[in-house]
């Protein structure tokens, strides 16, 4: 029950960030939830509220054709990547996927102190599948890539909406490569994604919220908040590993 209760406060929490600010569910319930769980049942309690936050995100804006059209090959390469993560994942020990979870969150509250580079990168579409793979991979292994995104729109000066619009859609494809990944292994258990279902109702309701206060609050305030919690969580991650090895 405790970590049943565990999972519901860090759902709602991470949600509303999410609405908040247009990102970070992944980023913030991942590591979170890996302080109770290991991290198979971190990514399997993920999965359908990921996908649902994220569909909401594409519903509620207008660039994702554009998006798909320009930026294709990373969601369709994204979907292979975390595939071939998932199968890492249920095949060897997890637990020392916590140091590279941690390694991964520090990667991505550095890389948001860099400024935008004043070297545009073009980036062909073959290009574009090897970082889609890389995203799967390490969504597959861990359940976060922000930091990938983070250098990637930085390096690129990729415009905003479609950013936004093409993440979300490599956020769904790659908790699809997941999803086949751990069924192709008997390894999706039902009574853990049951418990995601039933809280659903209330993260959406927490991303509602987060939504709603977008425009009314200090930006600049909750990103460093944000950042700080980030740090101390990558910190506790850590230590977490440490003491369980």
């Amino acid at each position: 029950m405790q970590n049943e209760l565990l999972f519901v406060a860090v759902g709602l929490l991470a949600a509303f960030v999410h609405g908040a600010f247009g990102f970070g569910f992944p980023v913030l319930v991942t590591p979170l939830l890996a302080l109770g769980f290991d991290m198979r049942t971190t990514v399997l309690l993920t999965l359908v509220p990921t996908v649902s936050i994220n569909l909401v995100s594409i519903l509620s804006e207008h660039h994702w054709r554009a998006a798909l059209r320009d930026y294709w090959p990373i969601p369709a390469f994204t979907i292979v990547g975390s595939f071939l993560g998932t199968q890492v994942l249920l095949n060897v020990d997890p637990e020392p996927f916590r140091f590279l979870l941690a390694a991964v969150l520090i990667a991505y509250l550095v890389i948001d102190q860099l400024h935008r580079s004043e070297h545009v990168i073009q980036v062909p579409k073959w290009g574009m599948a090897l970082f889609g793979l890389l995203l799967g991979l390490l969504a597959g292994v861990v359940n976060i890539f922000a930091p990938l995104v983070v250098a990637y729109a930085l390096y690129t000066r990729m415009p905003v909406t479609l950013m936004v619009a093409t993440f979300n859609l490599s956020f769904i494809t790659s908790k699809s490569g997941q999803i086949i990944g751990f069924v192709s292994r008997g390894a999706f258990d039902l009574d853990v994604v049951g418990l995601a279902v039933m809280v659903l109702p209330l993260i959406l309701g927490s991303l509602w919220l987060g939504i709603r206060l977008r425009k009314r609050i200090d930006m600049q305030t909750y990103r460093g908040m944000l950042r700080a919690a980030l740090w101390v969580i990558s910190i506790a991650i850590l230590l977490d590993a440490l003491r369980r090895m």
